[in-house]
């Protein structure tokens, strides 16, 4: 069987990690990459260089007819090109977010659902350690029913943000569509959450300042209170302007009645903490792509249902989408559902 053709929008660190691991794999043929950064190009062409490139993705996208597309670029194109990618008969890899929007996740939701094609939403912390395994625990019953369940999206951005930064990266800082860090970075703890409780968000309530980031000209601090149809209550804490990485409780941690999940360890009462030990495995293109990629491959090869269907990446947004009108409203605010 002839390897996927791929073209790859966004030739940052999620673009490329996608691209060579399906690369890697064999199932994947780069055929195409569009960014509009020439330096990007250049780099990814070095390992590509039978791939066209360009700046224009309706171009390129016309030009090759690729098999896949994978959205890896500024999260406010994500839905325009993801709904393109379908138009043209495409398999979709979405980086997260899924989109910027409740409407345009939803019409991504029904164009995914309304053609034969596979679009996946490429939420990799499910392919984390310790995250993976203590959502899977949690799944499985292993703290009972959960009452209380949070998330932490701690990172320092400066250097992504500020034009002097070692990793700048101009789009997340643009005037007219700045990256929101609760639907950029947030989203990783709320899937999660989402992933292990199994329990729609009934209601959120939120506040969010900016106070640390000048470089920066959107909110860099949100709180989200949660209530869930269970009854179980949640936190999510994101910040992208403090000194510092990952601290704090971590991206998941979950309270159930018969024993918590915390920081990789399994905890109950009157007994020994159990750690949840890594897999060992070789690690490519890291930050979860390494397995989210080749389930995306199973996937087409019909070797596995999709497991983040546009619909649950969706249902990340939506909860963003409800934080940002309690905001506004000052009161707690219900999402929509998918």
């Amino acid at each position: 069987m002839s390897p996927y053709t791929f073209l790859i929008a966004g030739c940052g660190s999620a673009g490329r990690s996608v691209a060579q691991v399906a690369t890697q794999d064999g199932r994947g043929q780069i055929t195409a990459l569009v960014d509009p950064q020439p330096r990007q190009l250049e780099k990814q062409l070095a390992h590509y260089p039978a791939a066209i490139t360009g700046t224009d993705f309706t171009v390129l996208l016309k030009e090759t007819q690729p098999d896949v597309v994978v959205i890896a670029g500024p999260d406010h194109l994500h839905a325009d090109q993801a709904l393109l990618a379908l138009e043209h008969n495409c398999h979709v890899l979405i980086e997260k977010p899924l989109a910027t929007t409740v409407s345009a996740a939803r019409r991504i939701v029904e164009a995914a659902e309304a053609s034969d094609r596979h679009v996946m939403t490429d939420h990799t912390m499910r392919y984390m350690h310790p995250w993976s395994s203590m959502a899977r625990a949690a799944q499985a019953g292993q703290v009972g029913e959960i009452f209380f369940i949070q998330g932490d999206y701690i990172h320092d951005m400066w250097s992504y943000y500020a034009a002097e930064g070692s990793s700048h990266t101009p789009w997340r800082a643009d005037r007219k569509n700045p990256q929101n860090i609760l639907l950029g970075g947030g989203c990783h703890p709320i899937d999660l959450i989402l992933w292990t409780i199994d329990s729609p968000v009934e209601e959120v309530f939120a506040y969010a300042n900016k106070m640390t980031v000048p470089e920066f000209p959107s909110d860099d601090c949100y709180i989200l209170s949660l209530r869930f149809a269970s009854g179980a209550l949640g936190k999510v804490f994101v910040t992208s302007g403090c000194a510092g990485h990952g601290m704090g409780g971590g991206m998941l941690a979950v309270y159930g009645s018969e024993g918590s999940l915390w920081q990789g360890q399994l905890h109950r009462r009157g007994e020994e903490p159990v750690t949840f030990d890594e897999e060992p495995g070789e690690i490519v293109g890291g930050h979860g792509w390494a397995d989210a990629v080749v389930d995306f491959l199973d996937v087409l090869d019909d070797k596995m249902s999709n497991p983040i269907p546009a619909r649950f990446g969706a249902k990340t947004v939506a909860v963003c989408a409800a934080a940002f009108a309690s905001i506004e409203s000052g009161k707690p605010e219900r999402p929509e559902k998918f």
